[in-house]
Formats: structure tokens, sequence, C-alpha cells
């Protein structure tokens, strides 16, 4: 992967993280905001109902019994809206959480895929070392030597090959 490809990859987490945390913190603003209007109209329904309580008390005492009713019911609608409100905040809190983890889970992943490649580029420079040490007969371990040795029979069979395929060759031009 390139410097370039690297950049881009990690700017794009980084905007993809900020942009998710950017969410979060709008739509909790927002339901917030959303709760307070809902908490708010509950007190000004409060506000209305004992006006209205105060209009009614000559119709008799049904009526009182009856407003009473409603502003515990409206008293309650307000509570429970906070309450759905405030369980919709902790939701877009914790998918936020989530969406930040797998950005990061996804930078380990690229990290580990970038030194997983680092070291299939270092295991052909190992081979080499040790084939040039064998070359040297610089080396004493058993199974080192017969890979060694399952190598240069490989290579003289490579080259017996390549010579019949020229002698192939040179027959056609006649």
């Amino acid at each position: 992967m390139t410097n370039d490809e690297n950049k881009k990859n990690k700017n794009s987490q980084e905007n993809t993280s900020e942009g998710v945390y950017n969410f979060s913190e709008k739509t909790s603003d927002t339901f917030e905001k959303v709760t307070e209007g809902a908490k708010k109209a509950g007190e000004k329904a409060e506000a209305l109902i004992d006006n209205l309580k105060e209009g009614t008390k000559k119709a008799g005492e049904k009526a009182e019994v009856v407003i009473d009713n409603l502003k515990e019911d409206t008293k309650k609608a307000g509570e429970k809206a906070s309450d759905v409100v405030d369980a919709v905040i902790t939701g877009l809190k914790r998918v936020g959480e989530k969406a930040t983890e797998t950005v990061e889970i996804l930078g380990l992943n690229r990290e580990i895929s970038q030194l997983k490649s680092a070291n299939k580029k270092i295991k052909p420079k190992i081979s080499d070392a040790v084939l040039a040490l064998y070359a040297e007969k610089n080396i004493k371990e058993p199974s080192l030597v017969e890979f060694c040795e399952e190598i240069e029979k490989n290579n003289k069979l490579i080259e017996e090959k390549k010579a019949q395929i020229e002698v192939i060759k040179e027959s056609e031009t006649e």
C-alpha cells in the first residue's frame, strides 16, 4: 500500500469516526431539545387546565373531577414522552460508541494486514540468506540442509528443462 493510500485510509477513518461522533452529538442535542419542549408543553397544559378548573368550579364537582383526571393524565403523558426521548438518546449514544469501536477495529485490522505484508517481504530474504550460507557450507542444522539440497536439486531440474526448451526452439528454426 502506498503512502498516499495509507494517508487516504487514515483520513477516511478519522473523518468517519469524527462524522459519527458529530452526528451522535447533534442527534443527542436535538432529542434533548425535544424533551425540553415536551416538558414545557406539559407545564403549559397544566396552567391551562388550572384556568379551566377555576372557570368550571361553578359547574359542579363532577367537572372538577374530570379536570383533575385530565391534568394527571397530561402530566403522565409528558413524563412518558420524556422517558421515551431519554431512551432514544441513550440508544443513539450506544450506536455512536459502537461505530467508534468499529472504526478502531478497522484501523487495527489495517495495521495487522500491513505487518503480515511486511513479513511476506522478509521471508524471501531469509531464504536467500540461508541458501547463501548453504553455498558456503556454513549450515549445521540438518533440516535446513535438507531444504537447501531440495532447492538445489529443483534448480538443476529447472536448468535441464530450460536446456530442453532451447533444443526444441533450435530444431524449429532449422
